[in-house]
């Protein structure tokens, strides 16, 4: 059994509160962060929230996209390192041997499932967290990651996923698009994803062939001109209403 623990007591900041906790599994130490309202009052959706690749748990867009869900909707919401990221890594650039490597780790992606797992096992033990309402937002390796997790925990009940494909520089390095084959067509829960029309780590065609692979009836497109577009604010705020929906 994995084992639970606070690292930080909580810093409050325009009504949010972060805290650190990690989950030990199997001797292995997974680090993470949660974001919840404040003034807690009764249990809240929770949403698992998966960073991309050179990332982490406490970058730029998982602390903004944290305090948007806990701030501006009440909701919890929680990030782990990533394998080789963060407090685990540093994995700084996929160009580098060490994100490389990462992928050629034996079970790479059933590891990562099972720290997903271990994780959510843990925060619906709160009293903040309604178990019965838990969300996934991961796009680019948070979809490289999270599209298997969601397809094997029946807990999510819909999710945002996306900038990821089936063919570009990405899947050369990683080997992704075996587990994308093998898990999307187990992805029945409400999906709402999200491209770049120019990626540069994903062609366009891959990522379409991704989204007609995915196997939810409910399944929604966004695609956005350019190579970083789809980051800004308004793009976010799109996905949380989506995720709010079905939370």
């Amino acid at each position: 059994m994995a084992q639970w623990q606070w690292t930080s007591d909580g810093v409050a900041a325009a009504g949010v509160r972060e805290r650190g906790f990690t989950v030990v599994r199997q001797g292995q130490t997974v680090p993470g962060v949660l974001w919840q309202p404040a003034a807690i009052s009764g249990r809240s959706p929770l949403v698992l929230m998966g960073h991309g690749g050179t990332g982490h748990k406490r970058n730029e867009r998982m602390n903004m996209l944290g305090r948007l869900f806990a701030g501006d909707y009440g909701w919890c919401a929680a990030a782990i390192d990533g394998p080789a990221h963060g407090e685990r890594g540093p994995a700084d650039d996929p160009e580098r041997s060490n994100y490389r490597l990462m992928w050629q780790r034996p079970n790479i992606v059933k590891s990562m499932i099972d720290d997903w797992r271990a994780t959510l096992d843990g925060l619906c033990g709160l009293e903040s967290v309604d178990a019965s309402r838990v969300g996934y937002w991961g796009v680019s390796m948070g979809t490289m990651f999270g599209l298997p997790y969601v397809a094997n925990e029946s807990r999510v009940r819909a999710a945002v996923l996306g900038k990821a494909g089936m063919t570009g520089p990405s899947v050369v390095r990683s080997g992704i698009d075996a587990h994308f084959r093998q898990h999307a067509q187990n992805v029945h829960v409400p999906v709402l994803f999200t491209m770049q029309w120019d990626d540069e780590r994903f062609d366009r065609t891959g990522q379409l062939t991704l989204f007609d692979m995915i196997a939810a009836k409910d399944k929604r497109l966004h695609a956005y001109p350019g190579e970083h577009s789809g980051n800004g604010p308004e793009a976010f705020v799109v996905q949380a209403e989506f995720l709010k929906r079905y939370l």
